[in-house]
């Protein structure tokens, strides 16, 4: 509770003290991974922008991503799905004209956690088994990243960026006194994104 009061007050803070402010819905796609192949899915969400000067703004958001990874072998693909909602706060700096750079932390909440026909291994008689089922419990609920970009802003208000998140926490639990723990706890959230916002 305290932190989200802190969170606030920084907020307004920032509007108090920003020369601006604009509202920037955004949508795109996602190119996820966390430890297997490249998982794509979607983002969508909301930001706010405030400049704090002319050419400085900070802007944070908040996103519902889609995030995992994808795994073949033996001929069986399967998904992993991995949902959260991320809170990115961006120190973003307008380069030359509408070009801008954008660069900060991003605090993740994980709302879904599922493997879908994965294939995988359990220890310790390492046979294949084909499952479909929840695995929140094997998940971190908090997740840490940072986010850094690039962006073009149109005078019409169209903006379009592309960033990659890299994972700097482990997406798995450890868990030792459980044998059948299979997921590699180093395993960390990577994710690069292209999207399309529009600012008003």
């Amino acid at each position: 509770m305290k932190k989200f009061v802190f969170l606030l007050l920084t907020i307004i803070a920032f509007q108090a003290s920003a020369q601006e402010f604009h509202f920037i819905p955004r949508i795109g796609l996602n190119l996820a991974k966390a430890g297997w192949s490249v998982r794509p899915g979607m983002n969508v969400g909301l930001a706010g922008e405030f400049m704090m000067t002319p050419n400085f703004a900070i802007e944070p958001g908040v996103y519902y991503s889609m995030q995992g990874s994808r795994h073949k072998e033996d001929g069986v693909t399967g998904k992993m799905k991995l949902d959260y909602i991320n809170i990115p706060i961006y120190a973003k700096a307008y380069l030359y004209e509408g070009f801008y750079a954008f660069l900060g932390p991003q605090f993740g909440f994980n709302v879904k956690a599922k493997t879908d026909d994965f294939l995988y291994s359990t220890l310790p008689t390492l046979q294949n088994n084909r499952t479909s089922e929840d695995i929140k419990d094997f998940v971190h609920t908090f997740d840490f990243s940072l986010g850094v970009g690039l962006g073009y802003a149109f005078d019409m208000g169209l903006q379009i960026s592309a960033n990659y998140n890299i994972g700097l926490t482990h997406v798995f639990k450890r868990d030792d006194a459980d044998a059948n723990t299979v997921f590699d706890n180093t395993y960390r959230n990577n994710v690069f994104q292209l999207n399309v916002g529009w600012r008003f």
